[in-house]
């Protein structure tokens, strides 16, 4: 049976003779009844849809049994199994299983990233949090994934500030004093007060990285505005849910606004967003461009998705090398140039992902230690 009807079958699209075509499969076996449930968990909670067709018609070409759809499955669910109306959905009995491509790795493992960060303390105390252990004091509180300020500690008159640090491989989620909730990315540091003042603008600064924000709103402090500077730019906000992308490798700055208004300052210069809006700030010129931004491809790492669209492989290693806490070696540059497009749930092995985009032929991986190289 050919995967579109699996497709239609999601967006009630089938025609009747479709409809019954589908319905004889479904009755063949569990495994298909299997397969077309985990499809459709998938196809809910996913905001894209996955688009490697090289990759999947090879994968496709080789399966076999129930064993082999077992197989299909495993990367199906890295892809989250979503693939082109035209790609055929093959049980063939008789051809081998799936071999994962070979991605030698003998020196070090490679760990599927999760919840760490170092937060800095105003004296320069360095306290590691992470996954499993807890940290407490008179103004916060941490259960290793997340870090919670109160509003009412510290003292007001002398501001002190606290700095969060992620490594790759991490992320981690903030709670303000001011109820300013932040989701942040691995490689990413924040500097922000432990306590905000009744009357000034509560700012915070990304030194680098990427973060989530989702504003406390101003008419619940005093009108007060709420800043992010992040290296020469400044977002003013009044209440409101947007992100930002500083990483220190890139060479821009990128402010994506999902919900509500914000002021994009940088010098002189200022640009209003609305909603689906996106300003890219190059860091060199200091040149500041407007265009329409696909939200849900942008903040999908909010929601533990990497979601790739037409993006250049050198910026999907870039991508899986801060997760993943990877180095990555462009053998051949000129791989680096090919576009995928693909959504995966982070919280998989690399090699699982790798497999899928080495499946295309596109590309070849292979890692030694810690280091990915890419042929």
């Amino acid at each position: 049976m050919e995967f579109k009807f699996i497709l239609k079958k999601l967006n009630n699209t089938l025609t009747a003779e479709e409809e019954q075509i589908f319905n004889d499969w479904i009755a063949e076996s569990e495994v298909h009844k299997s397969y077309f449930e985990k499809v459709q968990a998938n196809y809910m909670e996913t905001p894209d849809i996955v688009d490697i067709r090289k990759g999947w018609e090879s994968i496709n070409a080789k399966i076999k049994s129930p064993k082999g759809v077992n197989n299909l499955w495993k990367y199906a669910a890295a892809a989250a199994v979503l693939a082109l109306l035209t790609l055929p959905f093959v049980l063939n009995r008789e051809e081998q299983p799936i071999e994962t491509p070979t991605i030698t790795n003998v020196d070090e493992v490679i760990e599927i990233g999760t919840d760490k960060a170092t937060l800095t303390l105003e004296d320069g105390t360095k306290v590691p949090l992470e996954k499993g252990k807890s940290y407490t004091t008179q103004s916060l509180t941490s259960n290793g994934q997340q870090l919670v300020y109160t509003a009412n500690s510290g003292d007001k008159k002398e501001i002190q500030q606290n700095t969060l640090t992620i490594p790759r491989g991490g992320q981690f989620y903030l709670v303000l004093a001011d109820g300013t909730k932040v989701w942040l990315n691995s490689d990413t540091e924040l500097r922000y007060p432990v306590v905000f003042g009744p009357d000034a603008p509560r700012k915070v600064e990304l030194v680098y990285g990427e973060a989530y924000f989702e504003v406390s709103p101003s008419t619940e402090h005093n009108g007060t505005h709420f800043l992010v500077a992040t290296q020469g730019q400044e977002v003013d906000v009044l209440g409101t849910e947007f992100n930002i992308k500083a990483f220190n490798e890139d060479t821009y700055i990128e402010t994506t606004l999902v919900n509500g208004k914000v002021a994009i300052k940088d010098g002189a210069n200022t640009q209003n967003l609305t909603p689906g809006l996106q300003s890219r700030l190059d860091k060199g010129t200091r040149k500041m461009s407007i265009a329409e931004a696909d939200v849900n491809n942008v903040i999908s790492w909010k929601d533990g998705l990497f979601s790739f669209k037409n993006l250049p492989l050198t910026e999907i290693m870039k991508v899986l090398s801060r997760w993943y806490d990877v180095d990555i070696e462009m053998i051949d540059e000129t791989k680096g140039q090919i576009t995928f497009n693909g959504v995966f749930n982070r919280n998989q092995e690399l090699e699982n992902i790798l497999s899928i985009i080495e499946n295309t032929n596109e590309a070849k991986f292979t890692a030694k230690g810690k280091t990915i190289m890419v042929e």
